[in-house]
């Protein structure tokens, strides 16, 4: 139920606060509420039944045992002033040991249980159709005027209605609650600044903030910041620092990529040129095989280039995971290379330990995957090597590799060949040194592990990723 109130637009932490404590404080203004208007009728009854209870005793000294039995002395200006009350109307009622009438108001209700003698009892009741408090007291009398079979008690009963009780009850419950609603109006004027001043640190937080340059990803001092705001703080200053790592990562790539189209750019306006001077044909189509040449590369920068895009952490429209089958897709990427690896005199085969090898992927960037590692097996394996493409499970892991008998990594260059751009010397293969960073990012796009092993130069290497299967 609390969900749903709503005191002041919730567009703010200030309000927040203000508007769940003035929340908070309706309950215990409710149960005061209660709590007052209880005790309130309490000592309103209790104040009344008291000044019944002395009225009984007065209309009990008016009784007097006679021989010829009970006996009321009350003369008519003592009735009058009995019964006269500014805003109650006022009955009562005697009863004889017999259950004879001896002075009464006939229509008065009798209680269901009487007490016991020189006690008094009360109980509610109606009369005329209005609410009455009555007072019932035994006086005890001698059992010489008492009948053998009667009790020894005359009963003096005097009600009144209930209007002075009313107003001396709500009376009182004014009286205690308006003290309690400006006590409350304080309380929220207090909490009000106090919430105001205690939050203005977030304040000049906020204005510390617009005030950085756009190009300020520097942590945010919080040596004086309150305590409940260090982990708010520590976790920006943690994301300033990312942001920094990526887009220092972003201008290195950029840098990079720069450099590395820069080559074939000026290759292709170098072999342009020649081709323009010329005039022999042989020249001229040598001139133009070369800027296709350098076309071609330039072609493959730039996909490699894409697909970095895609398998990088901004790339997440490219990341449907749905059930891929690993072996299936694994056999029709290795096919795709076959008429490759034959030109080359290489063997390329493919093995599987599993029928079928679920697991949760994009299917187009698990094919990226596949062929940067196959690309790159073909290229650093000699002419009559051999290239096996496989798929094997290792309890609840699927692990896709490709093993090629080529050139090998030795141990040095192992841990740098995931970088960008990064070619090892004297391999006399072309290519932008991206293959392996899209591997490598593709990898943890799906929570995948990828490992290398190779024994050294011409040891030949086995790349290893490794999947969760479903």
């Amino acid at each position: 139920m609390l969900k749903h109130i709503q005191f002041l637009p919730q567009t703010s932490l200030r309000n927040q606060l203000f508007s769940w404590l003035l929340v908070l404080l309706l309950p215990l203004i409710f149960i005061s509420a209660i709590v007052g208007y209880y005790l309130a009728n309490q000592y309103a009854n209790l104040a009344y039944d008291k000044s019944l209870y002395r009225t009984a005793l007065a209309l009990a000294d008016q009784v007097s045992l006679e021989a010829i039995g009970v006996q009321v002395n009350l003369p008519q200006v003592a009735k009058d002033l009995l019964e006269f009350d500014e805003d109650d109307d006022v009955f009562f009622r005697i009863q004889g040991p017999t259950g004879d009438l001896v002075a009464s108001h006939t229509d008065l209700p009798l209680p269901k249980i009487y007490p016991t003698a020189d006690k008094s009892l009360y109980y509610n009741t109606a009369l005329n159709g209005e609410n009455l408090r009555v007072v019932v007291y035994a006086l005890p009398i001698s059992t010489d005027y008492a009948p053998s079979n009667a009790n020894s008690n005359v009963y003096v009963m005097v009600g009144e209605t209930l209007k002075k009780r009313a107003q001396m009850a709500n009376e009182i419950i004014f009286s205690m609650l308006l003290p309690q609603l400006i006590i409350v109006l304080l309380v929220s004027a207090l909490l009000f600044f106090g919430i105001r001043r205690g939050l203005q640190p977030l304040d000049k937080l906020k204005n510390d903030l617009r005030a950085r340059n756009v190009n300020d990803l520097s942590p945010v001092d919080n040596t004086k910041a309150p305590t409940e705001l260090q982990p708010l703080l520590n976790a920006f200053n943690d994301l300033l620092a990312r942001v920094a790592g990526t887009m220092a990562k972003q201008q290195r790539f950029i840098a990079d990529a720069a450099h590395q189209l820069k080559t074939p750019l000026a290759g292709l306006k170098t072999q342009a040129e020649l081709a323009l001077r010329e005039k022999e044909p042989s020249k001229t189509a040598h001139a133009l095989n070369q800027i296709n040449q350098a076309s071609g590369n330039l072609s493959h920068v730039v996909n490699q280039l894409l697909s970095l895009t895609k398998a990088g952490p901004d790339g997440a429209a490219f990341l449907e995971l749905k059930p891929v089958d690993l072996q299936q897709l694994t056999q029709e990427v290795t096919s795709d290379w076959v008429a490759i690896a034959l030109h080359k005199k290489i063997d390329l085969g493919f093995v599987s330990e599993v029928k079928t090898a679920l697991i949760l992927g994009s299917e187009v960037l698990l094919r990226e995957l596949m062929n940067n590692l196959i690309d790159n097996a073909i290229r650093y394996t000699p002419t009559g090597g051999n290239i096996t493409v496989g798929i094997r499970q290792e309890s609840t892991k699927l692990i896709f590799y490709v093993q090629d008998s080529g050139m090998g990594i030795t141990a040095e260059n192992q841990p740098l060949i995931f970088e960008r751009f990064y070619r090892v010397l004297g391999t006399q293969q072309e290519g932008c040194g991206l293959g392996l960073t899209i591997v490598q990012e593709i990898a943890e796009r799906h929570k995948a592990s990828i490992s290398v092993l190779s024994e050294g130069e011409d040891k030949g290497t086995i790349f290893s990723v490794q999947f969760t299967a479903i």
